[in-house]
């Protein structure tokens, strides 16, 4: 057999083994190092909403003005995703991972510092750049680790550590801001650098992106890891391995627009913008619409407790089920949902029924992302996934840069009920261009093409 044919033959083997797996505690460690990030992300753009109120009265900022304030740190994660994406193509996961966690960690620590708009919408911006990169680094290194039967569930799993997080920052900011103010809550975001210096011992580089790049033996040596002991019968072999040229290949845009990728990329562009219009719009304004429809800063908090408390049940729901209804049926019955109760939610005005269908909104859009994130790698191959999926994560931002900005256009020219159309249309039509256009992939990621 050619030294390529058996080098091939390897790189098969090592990847149905790593499908093959049961999950052990190394997954899990693998889980919770993403998690942690995820968290940590969540956390800071929830504290931002949060503080925006205040900000808002303090520097006596026009909704315009805190539009941009608040899209600053959509327009850094739009470059974040991109570049940090194509950097873990080409450095791995790991070091992705690590640059992205610092970069958010450190901007947003200063944030505390800020003495103006201006120096705010800076700083955030810089956040936004590692808060970009680091949710398709996390979600590529989760898919290319977890077992396929269980990739899904995992990665749905995964993604509930976002709302967790905004749990967590609301409790956190209705204790700290009443008593400290907004400073010392911005100097938590200090807190996440630790991530960079664990990950380093606690996870190796992905034995998927190490095949892609022709490293078999330090592929063999992850594989070894993430299985345990119960590897070494499997990954024995008469030859030891050979080295290989890297390969490295640049994976440009055009790349993703190529016959193999364009379906895919077509999906995964229009699925993450319209879900990230309206989520991004609504998790980024909704404690300023709730204070200027005359809630107190107490009754702000509490509503949106609940409404972290009702997206962390809408993903726990349905993570259940994702693996076996599929990614598809998930995402078009929770966005079609999501888009029905917005126009209900625009249109109530008692705090009853504001509470009740807010929280239902919450459950649904939060609950359709369990389909959402483990679909969008599931839709590319290993050479070119991590690109992928920071490309399409890319797409998302800059429904969250512009639905900021659109929102505060919206209350300046007080047409409110206008907001929940504008996001009830974009739920309704990712949803339906993943029906028609999209394909299942449940079980699966794509070979190499």
């Amino acid at each position: 057999m050619p030294p390529e044919s058996a080098l091939e033959q390897r790189s098969a083997g090592l990847t149905a083994l790593l499908d093959a797996l049961p999950l052990n505690r190394r997954h899990w460690r693998v889980f919770g190092v993403c998690a942690a990030g995820f968290f940590f992300d969540s956390m800071d753009l929830q504290i931002m909403s949060l503080v925006a109120p205040t900000l808002m009265r303090r520097w006596d900022m026009s909704p315009q003005l805190l539009g941009l304030v608040t899209s600053a740190a959509m327009l850094g994660t739009f470059v974040g995703a991109a570049g940090l994406g194509t950097l873990a193509d080409r450095l791995g996961r790991r070091t992705g991972f690590q640059f992205a966690v610092a970069v958010f960690a450190v901007s947003s620590a200063l944030c505390a510092l800020a003495r103006s708009p201006g120096e705010l919408i800076g700083l955030r911006f810089c956040a936004g750049l590692g808060l970009g990169g680091l949710i398709p680094i996390t979600t590529t290194l989760m898919s290319e680790y977890m077992p396929a039967r269980t990739r899904g569930r995992m990665v749905a799993l995964w993604a509930v550590s976002f709302p967790v997080g905004g749990l967590a920052a609301t409790g956190l900011v209705s204790v700290v801001l009443p008593h400290l103010g907004w400073q010392p809550v911005f100097a938590i975001g200090a807190v996440p650098v630790l991530l960079v210096f664990a990950v380093r011992g606690l996870v190796p580089e992905t034995p998927r992106f190490l095949l892609a790049r022709g490293r078999i033996a330090d592929a063999e040596r992850s594989v070894r890891w993430i299985a345990l002991a119960d590897a070494d019968a499997v990954l024995s072999f008469d030859a030891p391995a050979t080295a290989v040229r890297p390969a490295r290949q640049r994976v440009r845009l055009a790349t993703l627009f190529t016959r193999s990728h364009r379906r895919s990329t077509v999906v995964a562009w229009l699925m993450t913008f319209g879900w990230n219009f309206g989520y991004f719009g609504m998790v980024l304004w909704l404690p300023t619409l709730l204070m200027l429809s005359g809630l107190s800063l107490s009754e702000v908090f509490w509503y949106t407790l609940g409404f972290q408390l009702c997206a962390i049940c809408g993903r726990g729901a349905l993570l259940l089920v994702v693996d076996r209804l599929g990614r598809k049926p998930v995402i078009v019955i929770a966005g079609l949902a999501a888009a029905a109760l917005m126009l209900l939610l625009g249109r109530s005005e008692a705090l009853p029924w504001l509470f009740l269908v807010g929280y239902l909104v919450s459950f649904c859009e939060d609950g359709g992302m369990s389909g959402v994130v483990p679909y969008t790698p599931e839709l590319y191959p290993t050479s070119v996934r991590g690109s992928g999926v920071g490309w399409a994560i890319a797409v998302g931002r800059i429904a969250g840069l512009i639905a900021p900005t659109l929102v505060g256009a919206l209350v300046a020219a007080s047409d409110r009920y206008a907001i929940f159309v504008v996001f009830a249309a974009c739920y309704a039509g990712a949803s339906l261009v993943v029906a028609i256009l999209g394909v299942e992939t449940h079980g699966r990621l794509p070979s190499e093409k």
